[in-house]
């Protein structure tokens, strides 16, 4: 096993240090998971929700108004 250094990343499976933008490992054939961006999206989205009716009803919770 290989220690990562500048622009490199462990292989979650074998070990090796493979360049940052790897997709897959040229050692054991692993592939890296790729995030796509409705993935953050959504869950950014989520969080905008969770907030938006939580804040209100903590405040209601807590007797603030109502």
């Amino acid at each position: 096993m290989t220690e990562p250094g500048p622009g490199e990343r462990e292989c979650p499976s074998c070990g090796f240090a493979v360049p940052e933008d790897a997709e897959v490992c040229p050692y054991c054939a692993y592939e890296f998971p790729v995030r796509k961006a409705s993935m953050t999206l959504s869950a950014w989205l989520f969080v905008g929700l969770m907030i938006l009716f939580a804040v209100p009803l903590l405040a209601w919770l807590l007797g603030w108004f109502g």
